[in-house]
Parts: structure tokens; C-alpha cells; sequence
């Protein structure tokens, strides 16, 4: 029998990662039904997001760096939704589209970052609370 300590962190690291699943499946549900384009580029920024949140956390605060890639991303989905209306890109050719942005995107995260195991290291890793 597992640990309090060890399923208390089990239950919340499952919720935390399934709301952030529920969220990136929200941006493309709400895009595909409101705006009428299939972004599957959509996961691929969210994870080249978190990537380069990493990779400015080694030279600026965590927070910090998520406040300044956050809007640089916004304004890069305003950009692609833009550039897809502009030149008024059929439901099918959005799908094309952005699945041929996902594979770019992926290859690149692959080729900089590797598939390797990175560890963040932050002032707040030695932050401990205790409850109860």
C-alpha cells in the first residue's frame, strides 16, 4: 500500500496535468468551432512555449520568463489565425497547414532540445510547504 504522502502527489500532479490537457483541448476546440479552422499547430506552440519558458528560466526568474513568452505566443496564434484568414484557407488546407507547422515545430524542439531528460533548476525547487 502506497504512501498518504505518495498518493496525495499522485491525485494532484493527475490533476494538474489534466487540466492542462483540458486546456489545450479547449484553445483547439474553441478554434475549430468558433473560428472554423483546425489549428493543430496549436499543441505544438504550447509545447515550444514551455520549452523556451525553460530555456529563459536558467537566465531570468520562471515567472518572468512565462510572462514573456506568454503574449509572444498569443501574438504568434493572432498571427497564424490571421495569416490562415487572410488568405482564406479551406477547413481542409487549415488542417494541412498546420499539420505540416506541427511537424516543423516538433522537428525543431527535437533537434535543440533533444529527447533527453531536463531538469529545471529554479530558487523555488527548495521552496517546501507544509500542510497539516
Amino acid at each position: 500500500m502506497p504512501s498518504a504522502t505518495l498518493l496525495g502527489q499522485s491525485v494532484l500532479s493527475g490533476i494538474v496535468i489534466g487540466s492542462l490537457y483540458g486546456l489545450l483541448g479547449l484553445g483547439m476546440s474553441l478554434s475549430w468551432g468558433m473560428l472554423r479552422q483546425v489549428n493543430l499547430a496549436h499543441f505544438a506552440l504550447a509545447f515550444l512555449g514551455g520549452y523556451l519558458t525553460f530555456q529563459l528560466s536558467g537566465r531570468l526568474d520562471p515567472f518572468l520568463a512565462l510572462a514573456v513568452i506568454a503574449p509572444l505566443f498569443f501574438l504568434a496564434g493572432m498571427a497564424l489565425h490571421w495569416f490562415l484568414t487572410r488568405f482564406s484557407v479551406t477547413l481542409l488546407n487549415t488542417l494541412l497547414d498546420t499539420f505540416g507547422l506541427t511537424s516543423m515545430i516538433e522537428a525543431a524542439i527535437q533537434w535543440i532540445w533533444t529527447a533527453d531528460f531536463h531538469r529545471m533548476e529554479s530558487p523555488y525547487a527548495d521552496v517546501r510547504w507544509r500542510l497539516g
